[in-house]
């Protein structure tokens, strides 16, 4: 039997025209809404205490923000973004390792959804996207997309902030290549409140020594760490997780499901094998290098 409907507020994180889910579950947000010179008619991220003047740099972000400081009377709490969505079917997969599948906007809209959150989360804390598998660590396949002092910072920040994570960072970052993305979950309201308090203490931090980049994507840099900071938070404290698939709209990936299983299995093992004696994080081997740009946390 499904909760009832006002328990589940799953956001649809929304900054364009176009379709967005929205019903009984999804609530579409407009994020970055005090900035933007268009009203997509749906609740903005800049009503009440907010960040919405950040979405440069936070991108949806700006919207789990507002959630956490304004959005009342929900026992669960989810986000996820105007083209991926979770699949809440109650389907099992075959296929495992696989992140997303592609869907049309007509067929989603036909697609109910079903998942019974209240058995769900009896035997689970947190739903998270299927994780992607990468074919270097986390940390590097982040420091590709953001710059290695960027991470670097983070790391430190991490480290000064909460030192009990270190072993954490250790095995998320660099022991595995694999890891949910986007952003994306579905959690207890309780939950998210320390989630987010966690999140946000890490941010504002970084953010007071971080240089931005003048190049547009790079600038989504603390969009980019909240995708490996919010699997870290799961990890450190042994959240149960249930991972349910993402659909895409027109963004996701239909190849050969049962090639992309086997060798994302052998991705795992191989990597697993090469990595398994990393003891050091890249901020205790390389400590000179945020001196030498004179930052100092």
């Amino acid at each position: 039997m499904m909760m009832e409907k006002h328990n589940v507020r799953i956001l649809v994180c929304t900054h364009k025209e176009g379709p967005v889910r929205d019903d009984d579950i999804y609530m579409p947000v407009q994020v970055g809404k005090s900035a933007s010179t268009i009203d997509l008619g749906c609740q903005g991220d800049d009503v009440g205490d907010n960040i919405s003047g950040k979405n440069k740099t936070y991108c949806e972000l700006t919207g789990l923000y507002w959630a956490w400081k304004n959005l009342k009377d929900v026992d669960y709490i989810g986000l996820c973004h105007y083209r991926r969505y979770f699949d809440l079917s109650p389907k099992k997969y075959i296929f495992k390792h696989i992140e997303s599948d592609s869907i049309t906007w007509e067929c989603f809209v036909k697609t109910p959804s079903t998942l019974d959150f209240a058995d769900v989360f009896t035997q689970y804390d947190v739903i998270l996207p299927t994780a992607r598998v990468f074919d270097r660590s986390v940390v590097d396949e982040h420091i590709f997309n953001s710059g290695f002092i960027d991470y670097m910072i983070l790391e430190q920040v991490i480290l000064k902030l909460y030192p009990a994570y270190r072993n954490s960072v250790l095995d998320v970052f660099y022991k595995k290549n694999y890891i949910p993305q986007r952003n994306m979950f579905i959690m207890k309201k309780e939950l998210f409140h320390c989630y987010a308090e966690w999140l946000f203490s890490i941010l504002y931090e970084v953010e007071k020594h971080l240089r931005l980049s003048p190049y547009h994507y790079a600038q989504r840099v603390f969009g980019f760490m909240g995708e490996i900071l919010l699997p870290l938070f799961c990890y450190h404290n042994h959240l149960r997780i249930y991972q349910r698939r993402i659909l895409g709209i027109g963004c996701g990936y239909n190849p050969n499901k049962l090639k992309r299983t086997v060798c994302g299995f052998f991705d795992r093992a191989r990597f697993k094998m090469n990595t398994c004696r990393i003891t050091e994080l890249y901020s205790e081997r390389y400590p000179e290098i945020l001196c030498s740009e004179g930052i100092v946390i």
